[in-house]
Protein backbone atom coordinates (compact mmCIF):
# COMPACT_ATOMS: atom_id res chain seq x y z
CA UNK A 1 0.00 0.00 0.00
CA UNK A 2 2.94 2.79 0.62
CA UNK A 3 4.45 1.53 -2.05
CA UNK A 4 1.63 2.43 -4.50
CA UNK A 5 1.19 5.54 -2.74
CA UNK A 6 4.96 6.26 -3.71
CA UNK A 7 3.88 5.32 -7.41
CA UNK A 8 1.30 7.45 -7.13
CA UNK A 9 3.43 10.51 -6.02
CA UNK A 10 6.83 9.70 -8.04
CA UNK A 11 6.37 12.94 -10.22
CA UNK A 12 5.44 15.72 -7.34
CA UNK A 13 8.05 14.41 -4.72
CA UNK A 14 11.12 12.71 -4.79
CA UNK A 15 11.23 8.60 -4.17
CA UNK A 16 13.82 9.14 -1.16
CA UNK A 17 11.83 11.65 0.87
CA UNK A 18 8.76 9.50 0.39
CA UNK A 19 10.58 6.90 1.35
CA UNK A 20 11.79 8.24 4.54
CA UNK A 21 8.52 9.56 5.51
CA UNK A 22 7.02 6.33 5.11
CA UNK A 23 9.64 4.42 6.81
CA UNK A 24 9.96 1.99 3.97
CA UNK A 25 13.30 1.42 2.47
CA UNK A 26 14.65 2.65 -0.84
CA UNK A 27 15.54 -1.00 -2.31
CA UNK A 28 12.28 -2.52 -0.97
CA UNK A 29 10.45 -0.26 -2.89
CA UNK A 30 12.47 -0.77 -6.21
CA UNK A 31 11.85 -4.16 -5.85
CA UNK A 32 8.49 -3.98 -5.41
CA UNK A 33 8.07 -2.11 -9.00
CA UNK A 34 10.35 -4.92 -10.83
CA UNK A 35 7.84 -7.88 -8.80
CA UNK A 36 5.35 -9.33 -11.79
CA UNK A 37 1.76 -9.02 -11.13
CA UNK A 38 -0.01 -12.27 -9.53
CA UNK A 39 -2.33 -14.29 -10.73
CA UNK A 40 -4.81 -13.01 -8.25
CA UNK A 41 -4.57 -9.35 -8.79
CA UNK A 42 -4.09 -9.47 -12.75
CA UNK A 43 -7.77 -11.62 -12.58
CA UNK A 44 -9.17 -8.73 -10.48
CA UNK A 45 -8.00 -6.13 -13.34
CA UNK A 46 -9.79 -8.46 -15.76
CA UNK A 47 -12.27 -8.55 -13.65
CA UNK A 48 -12.85 -4.70 -13.33
CA UNK A 49 -12.97 -4.16 -17.15
CA UNK A 50 -15.51 -6.91 -17.58
CA UNK A 51 -17.53 -5.82 -15.15
CA UNK A 52 -17.12 -1.91 -16.73
CA UNK A 53 -17.51 -3.43 -20.09
CA UNK A 54 -20.56 -5.47 -19.04
CA UNK A 55 -22.19 -2.39 -17.12
CA UNK A 56 -21.97 -0.27 -20.23
CA UNK A 57 -22.96 -2.52 -22.24
CA UNK A 58 -26.48 -2.95 -21.05
CA UNK A 59 -26.76 0.99 -20.35
CA UNK A 60 -25.91 1.32 -16.56
CA UNK A 61 -29.18 -0.80 -15.92
CA UNK A 62 -27.80 -3.78 -14.78
CA UNK A 63 -27.03 -3.94 -10.73
CA UNK A 64 -24.54 -6.96 -9.31
CA UNK A 65 -26.58 -9.96 -9.43
CA UNK A 66 -27.87 -9.89 -13.19
CA UNK A 67 -23.96 -8.42 -14.21
CA UNK A 68 -22.50 -11.74 -12.22
CA UNK A 69 -25.30 -13.89 -13.80
CA UNK A 70 -23.93 -12.54 -17.23
CA UNK A 71 -20.27 -12.88 -16.69
CA UNK A 72 -20.78 -16.76 -15.65
CA UNK A 73 -23.05 -16.92 -18.55
CA UNK A 74 -20.06 -15.38 -20.41
CA UNK A 75 -17.68 -18.19 -19.34
CA UNK A 76 -16.07 -15.64 -16.40
CA UNK A 77 -17.70 -17.25 -13.30
CA UNK A 78 -17.94 -15.13 -10.33
CA UNK A 79 -19.88 -14.56 -7.16
CA UNK A 80 -22.33 -11.42 -6.63
CA UNK A 81 -20.42 -10.29 -3.65
CA UNK A 82 -17.74 -10.32 -5.73
CA UNK A 83 -18.72 -8.20 -8.86
CA UNK A 84 -20.87 -6.33 -6.22
CA UNK A 85 -17.44 -5.33 -4.15
CA UNK A 86 -15.97 -4.79 -7.26
CA UNK A 87 -18.60 -2.32 -8.41
CA UNK A 88 -18.27 -0.34 -4.62
CA UNK A 89 -14.85 0.23 -5.64
CA UNK A 90 -15.41 1.79 -8.81
CA UNK A 91 -17.80 3.56 -8.21
CA UNK A 92 -20.74 1.85 -9.89
CA UNK A 93 -24.22 1.72 -9.35
CA UNK A 94 -27.07 0.69 -11.17
CA UNK A 95 -29.53 3.26 -12.43
CA UNK A 96 -33.03 3.05 -11.71
CA UNK A 97 -36.03 3.56 -14.19
CA UNK A 98 -36.54 6.65 -15.56
CA UNK A 99 -39.60 6.80 -12.93
CA UNK A 100 -43.25 8.01 -13.59
CA UNK A 101 -44.26 11.19 -15.38
CA UNK A 102 -47.90 12.80 -15.82
CA UNK A 103 -49.15 12.84 -19.04
CA UNK A 104 -50.09 16.51 -20.30
CA UNK A 105 -53.47 16.39 -20.57
CA UNK A 106 -53.63 14.63 -17.07
CA UNK A 107 -52.05 18.11 -15.37
CA UNK A 108 -55.50 19.70 -15.79
CA UNK A 109 -57.68 19.22 -12.36
CA UNK A 110 -60.60 16.92 -13.67
CA UNK A 111 -60.83 14.62 -10.65
CA UNK A 112 -60.38 16.94 -7.38
CA UNK A 113 -62.88 16.71 -4.75
CA UNK A 114 -65.06 19.78 -3.41
CA UNK A 115 -63.45 21.86 -0.91
CA UNK A 116 -65.40 21.33 2.55
CA UNK A 117 -63.15 22.22 5.13
CA UNK A 118 -62.77 26.00 4.08
CA UNK A 119 -59.87 26.27 5.38
CA UNK A 120 -61.73 25.37 9.20
CA UNK A 121 -58.96 22.98 10.50
CA UNK A 122 -60.66 22.66 13.96
CA UNK A 123 -62.58 19.35 14.73
CA UNK A 124 -64.73 18.83 18.03
CA UNK A 125 -64.58 15.34 18.12
CA UNK A 126 -62.54 12.24 16.55
CA UNK A 127 -63.46 11.14 13.12
CA UNK A 128 -64.87 14.41 12.29
CA UNK A 129 -62.47 15.86 9.53
CA UNK A 130 -59.42 13.95 7.65
CA UNK A 131 -56.99 15.31 5.70
CA UNK A 132 -54.24 13.64 3.33
CA UNK A 133 -51.52 14.93 1.51
CA UNK A 134 -48.38 13.46 -0.80
CA UNK A 135 -45.10 14.81 -1.16
CA UNK A 136 -41.84 13.67 -3.34
CA UNK A 137 -38.45 12.73 -1.28
CA UNK A 138 -35.58 13.14 -3.55
CA UNK A 139 -33.00 9.71 -1.83
CA UNK A 140 -29.91 8.91 -3.43
CA UNK A 141 -31.11 8.40 -7.14
CA UNK A 142 -34.75 8.01 -6.99
CA UNK A 143 -37.90 9.40 -5.55
CA UNK A 144 -39.53 7.98 -2.48
CA UNK A 145 -43.39 8.61 -1.56
CA UNK A 146 -44.68 10.26 1.15
CA UNK A 147 -48.61 9.86 1.70
CA UNK A 148 -50.04 10.98 5.19
CA UNK A 149 -53.69 10.94 6.37
CA UNK A 150 -54.33 12.66 9.52
CA UNK A 151 -57.31 13.31 11.89
CA UNK A 152 -57.65 17.30 12.62
CA UNK A 153 -58.95 16.16 15.95
CA UNK A 154 -55.68 14.90 17.06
Amino acid sequence: MKYALIREYIDQYPVALMCRVLRVSRSGYYRWLERPVSDQAQRRLEMEALIKDTYESFEAVYGAPRLAKELTELGHPCSVNYVAQIMFEQGIRALNGKGFKYPRHSLTMHNVSDNLLWRDFSACQPNEKWTTDITYIWVKDRWLYLAVVMDLFS
